[in-house]
C-alpha cells in the first residue's frame, strides 16, 4: 500500500495548456483579439480564465440576471408634469 505524500511548502506553478470547447465563431474572435493584443490564443484565454477566477467566478454574460426594472417610472423633470392638468 502507498502512503500519502507530505505537502510541500514551495510548489512550482508550471504553465499548462488544456482544451476548452467553444463555437468556431468564439474561437475566431479570441484569435483575432489575441492578435490585436500581441499575444497568442492560449495566453489570452488563460489570462481571461485567471482574471475570472481571481474575481471569484462572477456570473455575467448570457447567464447573468438582468438588472431589475423599477416598478414605477422615474419622476419627470418637466415643470409641466407637476402642474394640475399638465398630463392631459
Amino acid at each position: 500500500m502507498t502512503h500519502i505524500p507530505p505537502r510541500k511548502d514551495q510548489v512550482e506553478d508550471k504553465e499548462r495548456r488544456f482544451y476548452v470547447a467553444a463555437p468556431a465563431s468564439v474561437y475566431l474572435q479570441l484569435q483575432q483579439e489575441a492578435i490585436h493584443r500581441g499575444t497568442d490564443l492560449w495566453t489570452l484565454g488563460g489570462s481571461v480564465l485567471r482574471s475570472w477566477l481571481e474575481a471569484g467566478c462572477p456570473n455575467f454574460g448570457a447567464q447573468a440576471k438582468p438588472p431589475e426594472k423599477p416598478s414605477s417610472p422615474p419622476p419627470s423633470s418637466s415643470p409641466l408634469a407637476h402642474e394640475k392638468g399638465g398630463a392631459q
